[in-house]
């Protein structure tokens, strides 16, 4: 289907999702995550803080750098912070995705069984299976997008207007890979091969995009509780409207996968 009106539609989707948290009773699932993401980003923000001094300290002896010189090892300091902070930014986002990959999937599973009344009958066995392709799957989205960012970032560096394109084109991987990572987990629970999941989104990549640019919406807000309101309804609101966005690509058969 047409790339802006698949975007639109899963952008859409997401805000549908309040609606079906609050009324179906899955509003605990936006507090589960809060509780990861209070312990992840106390550990990755001490582990920055440590890291960050011993590259500093590093440097400064590479090039001689004194403490009398204390404007430049401020600069090279505040540089490398910047530059940590950046790079986890990407690092936090998968952890927290893999972390909370069997969260993520029990919700869309209810999510599905409110909307359509199916019901999935527990299997420890499936769990882990789902558990393990949720895993392997953002890890090789992580690998994928981490590896085009250090292209996009390295001909920046080179060509500097080209960054006019990259910086856009970065943000739209980025969504594409986070709705990716949502929409699997309905793929999953369908039966779908890890093969047949990955055509049936790439055929549906608006959808992906719209859903993954809620997520970073939310993600982006701004202050401290900016960041609580973010980890509290990006992640579960992306689960639910990739799986409302699921189920509209099987009604209508936007895809050409076999199986649908």
């Amino acid at each position: 289907m047409n790339f802006f009106s698949g975007f639109f539609k899963g952008f859409g989707n997401c805000f549908k999702a309040f609606n079906v948290i609050f009324n179906k009773g899955l509003w605990p699932f936006l507090i589960y995550p809060l509780i990861i993401w209070l312990i992840t980003w106390i550990l990755t923000l001490f582990g920055i803080v440590l890291l960050a001094e011993y590259l500093t300290g590093l440097i400064k002896g590479y090039f001689n750098i004194g403490d009398s010189s204390g404007f430049f090892a401020a600069i090279i300091a505040i540089l490398i912070k910047i530059s940590l902070f950046l790079i986890s930014g990407t690092f936090s986002r998968y952890i927290l995705l893999i972390v909370l990959s069997p969260l993520f999937a029990l919700l869309s599973e209810k999510t599905e069984a409110a909307i359509t009344g199916s019901q999935f009958p527990f299997s420890f066995k499936q769990l882990i299976k789902d558990i393990l392709r949720g895993i392997l799957i953002t890890l090789r989205n992580f690998a994928i997008e981490f590896g085009i960012i250090i292209i996009c970032t390295i001909l920046s560096f080179f060509i500097a207007p080209v960054a006019i394109l990259t910086i856009p084109f970065l943000l739209f991987v980025s969504w594409f890979f986070t709705g990716f990572t949502m929409l699997d987990y309905s793929s999953e629970r369908h039966k779908l091969k890890a093969g047949e999941s990955t055509d049936l989104i790439r055929l549906n990549k608006g959808y992906a995009c719209g859903i993954g640019c809620v997520y970073w919406l939310f993600m982006i807000l701004p202050f401290f509780i900016g960041d609580i309101i973010g980890i509290m309804f990006g992640p579960a609101v992306a689960v639910v409207g990739a799986t409302i966005s699921f189920l509209e690509i099987r009604k209508n058969r936007y895809d050409d996968v076999s199986r649908f």
